[in-house]
C-alpha cells in the first residue's frame, strides 16, 4: 500500500512497508544517539512523531531552543511552538524589563503584568508561571490519583 508523503511542498508516494522501515532504522539510530541519521530517516519518512522526539531533544537535553523550534515547525507541532514562543518572549521581557512590555501583549501570550512584589496567594504559596500543557497533565494527573484514593 502506497502512503503519501510531503516533502519541499510535494507530495511523493511512498510504499507503507518502506516508510515502516525508514521510521525503524530511525529510532534506532535515535535510542543510538545519532541524531543526525534519524533526523535523514524520520524527514524522508515525513514521521512527525520522530521529528518532536528530535526537537525534544534539542530543546530539554541540549537546552537549544531555536533548534528545537525547526524540528517542531517540520513537524507541525503548533503547542510546543506556541510554547517556544511564549518562553522565548517572557525571557527577552526578563532581559529588557517587562515593565517596558504591553500588557496586551503579555495576555495574549498567557504570561502576567510583572508583579510589583512576591505576592503570595490565598493558600500561601508564590504564583509561578507554567505552560498551560504542564499544568493540564498536573491537573489529570491530580484527578487520577484522587479518583484511586
Amino acid at each position: 500500500m502506497a502512503v503519501a508523503v510531503r516533502k519541499c511542498g510535494r507530495e511523493w508516494n511512498m510504499d507503507s512497508s518502506t516508510r515502516a522501515e525508514l521510521i525503524r532504522k530511525g529510532n534506532q539510530a535515535f535510542n543510538e544517539a545519532d541524531y543526525r541519521t534519524a533526523r535523514e530517516l524520520f524527514t524522508k519518512a515525513d514521521y512527525k512523531d520522530g521529528l518532536i522526539r528530535i526537537g525534544d531533544y534539542y530543546m530539554y537535553d541540549r537546552r537549544l531552543p531555536l533548534l528545537a523550534y525547526g524540528y517542531y515547525k517540520r513537524a507541525g507541532e503548533q503547542s510546543k511552538l506556541n510554547d517556544l514562543k511564549r518562553r522565548m518572549v517572557s525571557a527577552l521581557g526578563e532581559w529588557i524589563g517587562r515593565d517596558k512590555i504591553k500588557s496586551e501583549s503579555l495576555q495574549s501570550l498567557s504570561l502576567r503584568p510583572p508583579a510589583q512584589s512576591l505576592d503570595q496567594d490565598a493558600d500561601g504559596m508564590i504564583p509561578v508561571q507554567v505552560s498551560p500543557e504542564l499544568r493540564q497533565l498536573a491537573i489529570e494527573i491530580l484527578q487520577k490519583n484522587n479518583q484511586h484514593n
